[in-house]
């Protein structure tokens, strides 16, 4: 018996709470001290506390700094808890890892797949060095899924993609998501002459979808492709 996705989102919020209880456990505080010290409201700690939501990248990464905490640790129990051996000392060394967002949509490597649902479903961690050596900012960073075929062999359904909002202008041969006729999509750019591109699939079974005058509102650039979680 699988578990759903609504049931795998409660969890998950039922463990980050147990997380940052801990933390403020760890500093014997109370909801309003430790909401203080974060200098946020006591209904947004007692909200993390309860599992009624998850502190977004910006708020997470805030608390973090603020305990001195690790947000990997926080968010998915990885490498320790504190970045110091002292964790009261707020000047610690920058965290290895840094939450991305993971959102229920998914972007067709097909025919195209509707937006139903655009809610985080939680993050995953990935190395800051990494995204410093890409020159990837966390905060126009997010996670989604890829449904289909048509880019395969580069995709496969069920494959995660790293998304980067703040790419938005079209370069020959990169990979975009991109939203067309209320449809998101996963495709492989080309512009074309006459103000047009095409949306290319990988898998030669799925012919190139021609959009007509590019700048208009009929197609949106969410952001381009800049990593995945595919195995080759």
């Amino acid at each position: 018996m699988t578990t759903s996705r609504p049931a795998k989102q409660e969890e998950k919020k039922m463990v980050v709470a147990d997380r940052i209880r801990e933390l403020a456990q760890d500093k014997d505080m109370n909801i309003k001290k430790f909401s203080k010290f974060l200098e946020v409201s006591e209904r947004t700690i007692q909200n993390y506390l309860a599992g009624v939501s998850l502190p977004n990248g910006r708020s997470l990464t805030d608390l973090a700094e603020k305990i001195g905490a690790s947000p990997a640790w926080i968010l998915v129990g990885m490498g320790p808890k504190y970045l110091t051996g002292n964790h009261q000392n707020l000047h610690h060394p920058i965290p290895d890892f840094v939450p991305i967002p993971r959102y229920v949509v998914e972007a067709s490597a097909g025919y195209g797949a509707a937006v139903h649902d655009e809610g985080c479903s939680g993050y995953y961690a990935f190395n800051r060095k990494f995204l410093e050596r890409r020159g990837l900012k966390p905060n126009d960073l997010s996670v989604i899924a890829v449904k289909g075929d048509s880019m395969e062999p580069d995709l496969s359904e069920g494959d995660l993609i790293l998304l980067d909002r703040a790419q938005t202008e079209l370069c020959d041969g990169y990979v975009y998501v991109v939203r067309f006729n209320d449809d998101l999509f996963v495709k492989r750019v080309q512009k074309l002459p006459g103000n047009r591109i095409q949306l290319l699939s990988s898998n030669p079974l799925y012919p190139p979808i021609t959009v007509e005058g590019a700048d208009h509102t009929g197609i949106q650039i969410i952001g381009r492709v800049v990593n995945s979680t595919h195995e080759w």
